[in-house]
């Protein structure tokens, strides 16, 4: 049932892929465009899908009884950043591929894939396990990440509001209104409603306008992409899934975390690969092929382990 159910949302979400694309071919969307078009996404569209379906789906005992997810949270980062630092120096990848390498492949597309996969995979939880998961997520990718993405000839900066995204905003937001039970009005609830509806189409089109507009044909040639592609997108979440079942992890969130571990690298990685350093057509590359790839690997990981 879920691999059924996977394969038919990843091919619905390649027929939007492939709408986007035409639409960025035919220049309804326009490369000018896309930064706004990621805009709306992330600070309007994916903020209103997490807060409307954690308020009609989340209690509080729920949310209390499912903070586990942040150990397994802080558990998968360790181990994929090992991984990849791993894999890196055996391949021998140059400065500063090698770095660009471990952020691609360690930060997962939560947003755009996870959070519309999950809420249709999971209805009732699965924007829970996101939740809790983007609350490690972002912490590290906006530290620790940010680290990655810089060049080794220039100097890395943090700064802790960029910690305080949207989505985080929203998670605070929509926690408290559950653990003190303030009721919403129907009307605004409804309207949320209306622009989670929206999330998903929206989304999947601008990842395929993305995938017209960007440079990742080099990208085919480099062999770590493969590797990355089977070691983190399949291999890991297999064994990851097997392990969970070996010590009694709940089966919702162990599915949860399996599917989260296989996801895309994230959007918004080649912005920062390309703004703290040079390598940011390598990191498009590696973004775009893996978009297009777990189209294949998710329904499989699913097939195998879920």
């Amino acid at each position: 049932m879920a691999f059924e159910l996977a394969f038919t949302t990843m091919v619905v979400f390649f027929l939007i892929l492939a709408v986007g694309f035409a639409a960025g071919k035919f220049g309804i969307i326009t490369r000018e465009a896309m930064p706004n078009l990621a805009g709306l996404c992330t600070n309007i569209l994916l903020p209103s899908q997490l807060f409307y379906s954690t308020y009609v789906n989340i209690t509080s005992d729920m949310l209390v009884a499912n903070l586990p997810m942040l150990a397994l949270s802080a558990g998968f980062y360790l181990i994929i950043g090992l991984v990849t630092f791993g894999i890196a120096k055996v391949l021998r990848l140059p400065h500063d591929k090698d770095r660009v390498f471990m952020l691609c492949f360690m930060f997962g597309n939560t947003g755009f894939v996870g959070f519309p996969l999950l809420s249709t995979l999971f209805p009732g939880t699965g924007l829970l396990y996101l939740s809790l998961f983007t609350v490690v997520d972002q912490l590290l990718f906006w530290t620790f990440g940010s680290w990655l993405a810089t060049a080794r000839d220039r100097d890395a900066h943090f700064h802790p509001r960029s910690i305080l995204s949207p989505n985080i905003i929203m998670m605070a937001t929509v926690f408290t209104i559950i653990f003190i039970g303030l009721p919403l009005p129907k009307l605004l609830v409804n309207a949320l409603s209306t622009l989670s509806n929206a999330t998903t189409a929206i989304c999947m089109m601008y990842l395929g306008a993305m995938l017209c507009f960007s440079k990742w044909a080099r990208t085919l040639r480099r062999p770590e992409v493969y590797v990355g592609i089977v070691v983190k997108m399949v291999a890991l979440p297999v064994l990851a899934a097997l392990e969970f079942r070996t010590i009694g992890l709940p089966t919702e969130m162990s599915q949860a975390m399996t599917i989260i571990m296989a996801l895309p690298v994230m959007t918004v990685v080649p912005m920062v690969a390309r703004a703290h350093g040079n390598e940011g057509d390598y990191a498009t590359g590696i973004t775009a092929v893996t978009l297009l790839a777990c189209v294949a690997t998710i329904p499989l990981v699913t097939l195998i382990a879920v």
